[in-house]
């Protein structure tokens, strides 16, 4: 092989890279992937200007002679440029701290810089160089000794630098950033002795492609188990989009509570059940292409956007979650989320779609009744305050101090004594200021980031009742609301009791209230806490009792001891009681304590003493009251106390 064969199949290759990146534009993830496509660019011109010398020497073309010996000293010096380019790409693959892969860079620029200057000036005169068609091969005189020396050197510098940093090395990594350097010193040598260069040519061609396929290979993966492309292949996928602004529509689908299904029935299962739904989506009628998006999330990008092909695929979606899904023994039923996104009307570029995703992941998980999403810009303004509150709790998190716990008394119906309270969260955040429950608990929730908030709140709570254990009180316990992602971890009941025991409390002062609803979505989960936790002396209470559909399994197996009645029940009970009036009776032969929620009128009180529940809980007596303002008062009711 020729230098004009290596150079032509050279161009070749760099050609099918370019093309393939084009297609599938690769996410600028690191500075490496983005000095892989300069270095790419470089080597290009490199072998332009080799063209043209051969051009020069075959006298197809022909120049001046201050011109051709400027390319031809050109093409000489490119040799050791296009090393030091191999050493810093290698250096930032390698070198972790960036400050040391500039230092490390600017020790071998400056050899280069010196030995271009020294070139540049030796052009008219030749002493040191010389250059032109007369001199195909490097003569032996000084300038090609210079040359060919800072070409080994920055050879050795490259494996030096892997060498010193080879225990960080992954093995493929480690392989490649040695391969690199050995092949381009011996290209070197080959160059230095037979006059010619295709060697180093085709050496480098090679290097450009393998790392092209080993740098980003993950980028382009199927999913083993889906048999779908994956995430970083629809992100390629979507650059370019919005390179070429294409007209596309996106749907993003989430399977509802997956988490729960594979406690239920077992990853294996799950599996199986992920792999199902994917070989559906892909048998889907219409143009489309399905990527797993994530572990229990897919998304179908339609090429172009066609409002009746979306609306079909969406139906066949729906029409299919209503049946159900046979897997080995089991029949079971899964609700699917879907949330659309037009390009570009509704996302321009990258970052918005990134942004847009971020909030329809917030409203997938929101609770709502509908389970199709059509993502609206006009919108953003409310969906950017949910982002902004995601951003307050991951920074009240950092910062406990912005956790407020509000405290509501809790009284005992007969003689209006205070006997227990219900703790209440509230974030103080320095840009959005005070955040109340209703904004920030569904979005704590969604992010998991609840489970942080409550050990916040626990801790909180126990060093008031550390507090109030020094003065007489009449108050037995302090309550702390629990969310269904705290059943999450399946070590909440340790976390919780480690902070109780940490916080030197006694179990039997603090209280948990558990939701109807949330019982009824995760049974076993809960059931297993509150029956280790029960253990214990922990109390516990069933909250928003009577709101949704009560479960009788709930009600007769597990150990708590209090129910709270919901304030809509009560509210509609002053109208007619007989519903209240049966819930108590029944609550009372179960050896229930009662405590009624949201009284807030003198009508209500007289209502819930006449029926004969024990406490009592609301505006009417006591709004949440700041942790000084509890203190304050339950030292009053003390003294109260203490007077009679």
């Amino acid at each position: 092989m020729h230098d004009l064969e290596a150079d032509v199949l050279s161009i070749v290759l760099l050609l099918f890279i370019f093309f393939d990146v084009r297609r599938f534009p690769l996410p600028k993830k690191d500075k490496g992937s983005i000095f892989f496509a300069e270095l790419s660019v470089i080597y290009s011109i490199f072998l332009v200007i080799s063209l043209l010398v051969y051009a020069c020497t075959m006298k197809f073309m022909a120049f001046p002679m201050y011109v051709e010996r400027s390319l031809w000293a050109l093409h000489v010096i490119s040799f050791p440029f296009m090393l030091l380019l191999w050493a810093h790409f290698n250096a930032i693959n390698v070198i972790e701290d960036r400050r040391k892969v500039s230092i490390h860079t600017k020790i071998l620029v400056a050899p280069l810089v010196a030995l271009s200057a020294l070139m540049i000036a030796d052009i008219p005169h030749q002493h040191f160089f010389m250059f032109g068609r007369h001199h195909e091969h490097l003569p032996k005189i000084l300038g090609s000794y210079l040359i060919i020396t800072l070409s080994l050197l920055y050879c050795l510098a490259m494996i030096l630098i892997v060498l010193i940093n080879i225990k960080e090395l992954p093995g493929s990594r480690l392989f490649l950033f040695m391969l690199t350097p050995s092949t381009l010193l011996i290209s070197i040598v080959f160059f230095w002795y037979m006059h010619d260069h295709t060697q180093f040519t085709v050496v480098s061609s090679f290097l450009l492609i393998l790392n092209y396929l080993i740098i980003h290979r993950d980028s382009v993966v199927v999913d083993t188990l889906t048999n779908l492309p994956t995430k970083s292949l629809f992100n390629r996928r979507l650059l370019k989009i919005f390179r070429l602004q294409l007209e596309s529509t996106v749907i993003i689908l989430d399977i509802e509570n997956f988490r729960f299904f594979n406690k239920r029935y077992g990853r294996v299962i799950g599996d199986r059940m992920l792999a199902q739904v994917a070989e559906f989506l892909v048998s889907l009628e219409g143009r489309h292409e399905t990527y797993r998006f994530d572990n229990d999330c897919f998304c179908i990008c339609i090429p172009k956007s066609d409002r009746h092909m979306v609306e079909g695929l969406v139906q066949q979606i729906e029409e299919r979650m209503q049946n159900s899904w046979q897997l080995d023994v089991n029949q079971v039923h899964i609700q699917i989320n879907c949330a659309i996104i037009d390009i570009p009307e509704q996302a321009s570029d990258y970052d918005e779609f990134k942004n847009a995703v971020d909030q329809l992941f917030i409203e997938i998980k929101s609770g709502r009744r509908e389970n199709i999403i059509i993502y609206n810009r006009e919108n953003s303004i409310n969906q950017q305050k949910k982002l902004d509150i995601v951003s307050a709790l991951r920074d009240s998190i950092r910062n406990p101090e912005q956790v407020k716990v509000y405290f509501q008394p809790i009284y005992n119906v007969n003689d209006s004594k205070m006997v227990s309270a219900e703790a209440l969260m509230r974030i103080q955040d320095s840009n959005l200021g005070f955040l109340t429950p209703g904004e920030f608990i569904p979005i704590a929730e969604q992010t998991g980031l609840i489970i942080h908030l409550t050990e916040i709140v626990l801790s909180k709570v126990c060093t008031v009742i550390n507090q109030l254990s020094k003065e007489k009180n009449t108050i037995d316990h302090i309550s702390v609301n629990l969310s269904g992602e705290d059943f999450s971890s399946s070590a909440i009941s340790k976390k919780l009791m480690n902070i109780i025991s940490k916080e030197g409390v006694n179990p039997e002062r603090i209280g948990f209230e558990i939701t109807e609803s949330m019982m009824l979505q995760s049974y076993e989960e809960v059931a297993k806490v509150i029956i280790e936790m029960s253990l214990k002396k922990v109390t516990f209470a069933l909250d928003d009792f009577g709101k949704g559909y009560s479960n009788l399994q709930v009600l007769m197996e597990l150990p708590y001891n209090y129910v709270k009645i919901d304030r809509s029940v009560i509210a509609k009970s002053t109208i007619n009681p007989k519903m209240l009036t049966l819930l108590t009776e029944m609550l009372h032969k179960m050896e229930k304590q009662i405590v009624a929620e949201g009284v807030e009128t003198e009508e209500e009180l007289a209502l819930i003493k006449r029926i004969g529940i024990e406490r009592v809980q609301g505006y009417y007596f006591s709004k949440p009251l700041p942790e000084e303002e509890f203190l304050e008062l339950v030292k009053r009711a003390s003294n109260i106390v203490d007077r009679i």
